[in-house]
């Protein structure tokens, strides 16, 4: 979705546990925010369904193109003159963090998704990049049978690393790290530079 167009697509990207999830609920119970943004599930859940392994190149394309059909779609169901922005529960260009992660070359990945890095980028009015808990809070990661992620801490930290490579050249692009932050004070940061990017 190219600048200036509506509805605003903004991705919450970032390593496993870093509060995605947790931040759409946050502004779902915000006052500020109720009727203002559409929230999208994450595609991986559709793509699994698919009976596909994430161990093949297929399922990786699957994800972005998956990706783009929800999003393309929930776009045009809104009006042009509908106030809600579009939150992301991660973005196209994710798929590429995985991607890499398994050690696939990264010129492979647009060539088998056909797209360009610039495509991905201009869907998106802003990445939102909240960093895995893994990574500063590690007391508050959790893992499987607890939580639904089977990656250790280093792996989402790695994860997180690759997802930051991934997103950063975006011209919007904002990195929530855990620094000094309980969830309360990241939450706030994360709804701040949202309201500054769509203008509330």
């Amino acid at each position: 979705m190219d600048e200036g167009t509506s509805p605003a697509l903004i991705v919450l990207s970032g390593g496993p546990g870093g509060g995605k999830s947790q931040l759409i609920g946050d502004l779902s119970r915000d006052p500020a925010w109720v009727g203002r943004l559409a929230a999208l599930p994450e595609a991986i859940s559709l793509t699994h369904s698919l009976g596909l392994s994430s161990s093949d190149k297929v399922f990786q394309r699957a994800m972005v193109h998956v990706q783009m059909a929800l999003e393309d779609g929930l776009s045009r169901a809104l009006t042009e003159d509908d106030p809600r922005i579009v939150l992301c529960h991660r973005g196209s260009l994710d798929p590429l963090a995985y991607w890499l992660d398994r050690g696939w070359p990264e010129e492979e990945f647009f060539a088998c998704t056909e797209t360009t890095r610039e495509e991905h980028y201009r869907r998106y009015r802003a990445v939102i990049h909240l960093v895995t808990a893994a990574d500063g809070a590690e007391e508050h990661y959790v893992m499987w049978p607890h939580a639904h992620r089977p990656e250790r801490p280093e792996d989402a930290v790695r994860l997180d690393r690759l997802l930051e490579d991934v997103w950063r050249g975006h011209p919007r692009y904002f990195r929530l790290d855990n620094a000094g932050r309980d969830w309360q004070a990241k939450s706030l940061a994360a709804r701040a530079y949202l309201a500054q990017v769509v203008g509330l």
